[in-house]
């Protein structure tokens, strides 16, 4: 690729596949003209691409209640993984082939923010809900480790190759390992399970639907098996099909005894794990309902409601106290059954029915939603459901096929509130929509809250009141502006509305006590009293400032984000740039800087770590724990503060990159990772002194015998004479003396980035870990922006940022190459256009020309482009017709 072949081009689009193939033309220009592969340490080696497939990351790590316990899945980019307990005490470790974890989501339209794919193992994780597919649990009592298995990659390889049917192939499994022994037992077919989240002795599981035999294999002279439909169906925006329940199994984790019930369809277990609710649907449809078992004792299931029907959607309260549920019992028959809403007492041998399409407070023409969520308030006083209009009738399929001259058309007019393309990508949306209605248990009595006229809803932890919005008036804005709603106060005993705010841009947050509501104006931090409306601007008078200061887009800036509310719901932890303050919300006591001007004074950005998943709000009484990060050194640590005053505590800081901790339950004892550019983020144990921090994995011990590259700062300015940073890595074995080929990866801001580890792994931009391992310089500068002139932006910073390295010494200047993916990729487009100082250039999915590209419509949402060129990462300022030349002189 030459500078002159770039200049010639208009508009060019590079897909992910020519993106890569661009990457192999740049990386053999420039190793034309490389230094020979560079001398080894010992025995170490260069990586190759053939090592990405067995590069391991740490998933779904937990640690036990009881702090003794780690468990952790261990998963390959590409073949089976393993799951591992380890005794934190001991050492001791046990592990268990799991097979090969199915293929992620394909990715969606977005730019590139640094290169190399993932960079470690994400964040703390566990298992979800009952249906989860990538589960991994220790129990309340941390004798055992529940999880997922998955067929091995040459099963599913072979199987493919087989043409086995879908109901053929190979399946998930259930692994249940037994701490004290590493034993597990391994039980096939399993599609989902649960584990009771506060009790222990019993976990739940369904079984996979045995597959009917084909028709040779059936017995002579049988008759064939009854059409059975698939037993997942995603929902359906018109009509319902159809499915049909598994045996559920309910297993004792002390002595290993099972009991089984047939045709489960949605199962729940209590908290208290004393309770099995599931639902049956079978083709003996008088056998359909709800039923509950006691776990221990051998009383059979009670029927908390029967019938022929559809039973769905089971909810518990906060506390498994109470639960609700849909059904279509009573209108079975109807070609499109109305559902009622039922709710039942754990003190009560059956459930009741609360709500239906007659109960007064539905609005005219709604109908209980099968797509709507339900949950209780968070003391279980009022329950909220959805609603909407009958859905429209199926089409009959046969009588479609054979209609003659048939003519499909889409019609839009100027004032729709959406242009066609977003239409089609949200009709599926708008067909499933619901709108929130409230059930007051005590008082008996329902109001529908939303509706067209204001759709969004969102209630305090009470219920009592609610904060509606409505974005109608603003709909047309969305592509060429930004989101609006008009926000509403709802009383949910009657529905009524108070108007609020107009034409709000960002979200409002509740506190706990459900007193007050706070927003950003896109300035300062405001609160709202509930229920007078009282506003009072919560920062004004400050003197620093809550809007981030180097927002260099042409946009409302955003806020630096809150801690969250205290649990009393008086005061609200608010961030600036450093540090974090306490204000109290309805504004009147005096504002308090919490870390004492230590953040502002230091560089060091301070930010609340939530130790408690189920916190609902910060205690005041405890010790509050803060990550905190030096903005100019890219050091990281945590120190420990008070709410009640005191200078925040250092407890470590170091150059590295430290993960969000996870703490145990009912001890000290937290786990984290740490990384730098060439060290992978591990998991390491420690308590909340941070006095001592033990590696406990080592994910990838292959690393052992790689060469790799280090990280470290470079700092320049540009040519405005803005103080810049940018990340150099250079090879394990460097040598000062030699002179090196360098490969620039640009984006916008990259420095934060120093202590990343980045997994070798192919991707879409170049993998700095491969190439600094393989005699490469890279070096990733930040990148500021002058609104109207990106391109010449990054010409200013990227330029000056090459010339800083090259001044020390070691850089060849004839092989220095470029490469960026999306926004990267326009900046290089423009820049080859501008300068000679790159041998080679690598751009991938970019648009380099403007004007073109300017109402082109993204294919994930449907949005138009014009919003990113007029006021977001394209930075110019205005429309087309505004600044005709700022596009032209861009592209």
């Amino acid at each position: 690729m030459t500078s002159a072949g770039l200049l010639r081009a208009r508009t060019l689009r590079v897909s992910w596949g020519q993106a890569l193939g661009t990457l192999c033309v740049l990386a053999l220009v420039l190793s034309s003209i490389a230094p020979a592969q560079q001398a080894s340490l010992g025995t170490k080696r260069a990586l190759a691409h053939t090592d990405y497939d067995g590069w391991r990351s740490i998933q779904l790590q937990q640690i036990s209640r009881d702090g003794k316990m780690l468990a952790y899945a261990l998963t390959p980019q590409d073949g089976d993984g393993e799951v591992v307990a380890r005794n934190l005490t001991t050492g001791k470790e046990w592990r268990y082939q799991r097979g090969s974890r199915p293929e992620p989501p394909q990715p969606t339209e977005g730019g590139t923010p640094a290169p190399g794919g993932p960079g470690g193992p994400g964040g703390p994780g566990g298992a979800g809900a009952a249906g989860g597919t990538n589960q991994l649990t220790l129990t309340a009592d941390n004798r055992f480790l529940v999880f997922s298995i998955f067929p091995t990659k040459d099963e599913v390889t072979q199987a493919r190759k087989q043409k086995k049917r879908p109901e053929d192939m190979p399946r998930n499994s259930l692994g249940i390992m037994d701490l004290s022994t590493g034993q597990v037992v391994r039980i096939d077919r399993v599609k989902r399970f649960q584990v009771p989240q506060e009790a222990a002795g019993f976990i739940a599981y369904s079984l996979e639907a045995k597959p009917e035999p084909r028709r040779d294999e059936r017995t002579p002279g049988a008759a064939a098996p009854p059409e059975r439909r698939p037993e997942t169906i995603p929902a359906r925006p018109r009509g319902r099909r159809k499915e049909y329940g598994t045996d559920l199994v309910l297993r004792s984790l002390s002595d290993a005894s099972e009991r089984t019930f047939q045709d489960a369809l949605e199962f729940t277990l209590s908290d208290d794990a004393k309770n099995l609710v599931y639902t049956v649907s079978s083709r003996q449809e008088e056998t359909n309902g709800v039923y509950a078992i006691t776990s221990t004792g051998a009383a059979g299931p009670a029927t908390l409601l029967g019938g022929k029907g559809q039973y769905s959607k089971l909810t518990w309260d906060e506390d498994s106290t109470q639960m609700a549920f849909v059904s279509d019992r009573d209108d079975a028959a109807a070609k499109q059954p109305k559902l009622k809403l039922y709710h039942w007492d754990r003190q009560s041998p059956t459930a009741t029915e609360i709500v239906s399409p007659a109960t007064d407070g539905l609005k005219e023409g709604m109908l209980i939603s099968e797509r709507g969520a339900i949950t209780f308030s968070l003391d279980g006083s009022r329950l909220f459901f959805g609603v909407a209009p009958p859905a429209e009738p199926e089409r009959d399929e046969e009588e479609d096929a054979t209609t003659e001259n048939k003519v499909v058309v889409d019609l839009w007019h100027w004032k729709d509130d959406y242009i066609q393309p977003m239409q089609k990508v949200r009709a599926n949306q708008e067909r499933n929509r619901s709108y929130r209605a409230v059930f007051h248990i005590k008082e008996k009595k329902l109001v529908q809250l939303a509706d067209k006229t204001m759709e969004g809803l969102n209630p305090t932890s009470d219920g009592r009141w609610a904060l509606g919005t409505d974005d109608r008036a603003y709909r047309h804005l969305v592509g060429v502006d930004t989101n609006y709603s008009d926000v509403y106060l709802v009383n949910t005993l009657d529905g009524s509305r108070k108007p609020w705010r107009q034409k709000q841009q960002f979200g409002l947050s509740l506190a706990p006590n459900g007193k007050y509501a706070l927003f950003f104006d896109g300035k300062d931090w405001n609160s709202l009293s509930i229920p007078d409306g009282r506003a009072a601007n919560l920062t004004k008078n400050l003197g620093v400032n809550f809007w981030q200061e180097d927002t260099d887009t042409p946009s409302t800036p955003s806020s630096y984000g809150t801690a969250g509310w205290t649990q009393d719901g008086k005061s609200v932890l608010l961030y600036d740039q450093y540090d974090i303050w306490q204000i109290s919300g309805d504004g009147a006591g005096r504002a308090l800087n919490l870390t004492d001007g230590v953040g502002r004074r230091e560089r060091v950005e301070f930010r609340y770590v939530r130790l408690d998943p189920k916190e609902r709000g910060i205690d005041p009484a405890k010790a509050l724990l803060l990550r905190a990060e030096n903005q100019w050194t890219r050091e990281s640590g945590f120190y420990r503060d008070r709410i009640d005053g005191g200078f925040p505590e250092k407890l470590i800081m170091e150059a590295r990159s430290y993960g969000a901790p996870l703490k145990a339950r009912n001890a000290d004892t937290m786990i984290l990772t740490s990384s730098t550019f060439d060290q992978f983020p591990d998991l390491y144990v420690t308590g909340q002194d941070f006095k001592k921090l033990e590696r406990v994995t080592d994910a990838n011990p292959q690393k052992a015998e790689l060469l790799w590259g280090k990280g470290e700062l470079v700092r320049f300015k540009n040519t405005d004479g803005v103080q810049l940073s940018g990340i150099l890595i250079k090879p394990e074995n460097f040598d000062p003396q030699k002179k090196y080929p360098m490969i620039v990866y640009i984006y916008e801001k990259l420095s934060q980035g120093l202590h990343r580890f980045v997994n070798p792994s192919p991707g879409t931009s170049i993998n700095a870990s491969y190439y600094a391992s393989n005699g490469y310089l890279v070096f990733m500068p930040d990148i500021v922006y002058t609104i109207g002139y990106p391109g010449q932006s990054a010409l200013k910073c990227v330029l000056p940022g090459i010339q800083a390295v090259v001044d020390k010494g070691f850089v060849n200047e004839q092989a220095i190459g470029i490469q960026g993916h999306s926004w990267g990729g326009y900046q290089i487009a423009y820049m080859v256009t501008q300068t000679n100082r790159f041998r080679a250039a690598a751009p991938g999915a970019l648009v380099a020309n403007m004007t073109s590209a300017y109402s082109g419509i993204r294919w994930g949402t449907g949005l138009p482009r014009q919003f990113q060129y007029e006021h977001t990462q394209s930075r110019i300022g205005g429309s087309l017709w505004e600044y005709p030349m700022r596009y032209l002189e861009n592209s």
